[in-house]
């Protein structure tokens, strides 16, 4: 399911380009347009009670987008963190990345649940800059989720403006139960 959700967010992203360019070059989080352009995608795709922050019962907090797929509840949180890496044609206001990735790893344990997706876009990140990975690699010794650059990650590369470009990194991952407790 977690491919769905990435290959979802890598279409939605391809057909507005032009559209980031505008958070992108002020490293403006996305993620309330993402959520509906998402939750719309899962639609569209066949899924069924597409909800957008709702509380379930047993849970305390909300969860960004809830759907249904033959039968089988799924809840996803989703994230686009931005970098703190200098790119020219990018402002270079924003907070420590490792904040933005801690932001990550509290999600995949706040699900806590088999269902549970975290989807994140890393942004803007140099053209052939291979720093992000190393976020990765700290998420999933956080959460000892076997994740993988390849199967979980995909990069796609946007024009900021004329002259300058970056990398937008699209991963998605399946959550598990960290504990018994909600």
């Amino acid at each position: 399911m977690d491919e769905i959700i990435r290959k979802g967010i890598i279409d939605i992203l391809k057909n507005n380009m032009t559209l980031l360019r505008i958070p992108i070059r002020q490293k403006a989080k996305f993620e309330g347009w993402l959520k509906f352009e998402l939750a719309h995608y899962l639609e569209q795709s066949g899924m069924q009670n597409i909800e957008v922050e709702t509380k379930t019962a047993y849970r305390r907090d909300r969860t960004d987008i809830t759907f249904v797929n033959n039968g089988e509840p799924y809840y996803i949180e989703l994230k686009t963190p931005n970098t703190n890496w200098k790119l020219e044609g990018v402002n270079n206001n924003c907070r420590p990345i490792t904040k933005n990735i801690q932001s990550v790893i509290d999600d995949a344990k706040k699900l806590n649940s088999n269902n549970g997706i975290v989807a994140f876009v890393l942004f803007p990140v140099p053209v052939g800059d291979n720093r992000w990975k190393f976020y990765l690699d700290r998420i999933n010794e956080k959460t000892d989720l076997g994740l993988s650059r390849e199967k979980n990650c995909e990069l796609i590369d946007i024009n900021i403006d004329e002259k300058n470009a970056c990398s937008l990194i699209v991963c998605a991952f399946m959550s598990k139960r960290f504990s018994s407790w909600p």
